[in-house]
């Protein structure tokens, strides 16, 4: 059921009016979620699964999921961290799958790269842009290895701009497990960066 406001009751986050009509079945008041938090949640599905062709199959997927549970929304926080509690825990779950799969042998061979997200390229000659490239990939490479929760915290702090409150939500740890993953994640991009120089 969506909290319905009260009397007095200052409504904070406009996008809960927005999905109590969803709730209520309206196509409409979907579309407008959609269109509103798209581009954001394409970012975060990429930046988590590290291919824009799994991210645009992923966000279609968490689309349908929001439509499907907007009645059960439970205002402890904005829509927008509950929408991307469904598409972390979306995404990690497909990246599990995934290691499952390359496990058993029927994954892409090692070192086969998919279509992926590239960095903005501000280098002023081409010895440096391909430095910046080359870094760039060891850097994917190095945040695809981290252990999910890791992976999920990373990119959720240094690539979308969460705040650790609104990770925690997203994630439904605490925030100081937000603070020991992002730590943990960091020290060991930063040992695999002294593997790469």
């Amino acid at each position: 059921m969506v909290h319905v406001q009260r009397e007095g009751e200052e409504l904070t986050d406009p996008d809960r009016a927005i999905l109590a009509r969803v709730a209520e079945g309206d196509e409409d008041a979907f579309t407008l979620l959609v269109e509103k938090h798209q581009r954001r949640l394409l970012h975060l599905c990429e930046r988590l699964l590290g291919s824009s062709e799994d991210a645009r199959d992923a966000a279609q997927e968490v689309f349908l999921k929001v439509f499907r549970k907007a009645g059960t929304f439970r205002p402890r926080g904005q829509v927008f961290t509950w929408i991307y509690r469904i598409a972390t825990n979306h995404c990690l779950n497909k990246l599990r799958r995934r290691k499952i799969v390359q496990f058993v042998g029927l994954g892409p061979p090692e070192g086969e790269e998919s279509r992926e997200w590239k960095p903005e390229d501000l280098a002023p000659d081409p010895e440096r842009q391909l430095e910046a490239r080359a870094r760039w990939r060891w850097t994917r490479r190095a945040i695809r290895s981290l252990p999910p929760g890791q992976r999920g915290v990373l990119v959720l702090a240094k690539f979308e701009g969460l705040s650790y409150r609104q990770i925690a939500e997203v994630m439904q740890i605490s925030e100081s497990a937000v603070e020991s993953r992002l730590f943990r994640a960091m020290r060991n991009l930063e040992r695999a960066q002294e593997k790469y120089s």
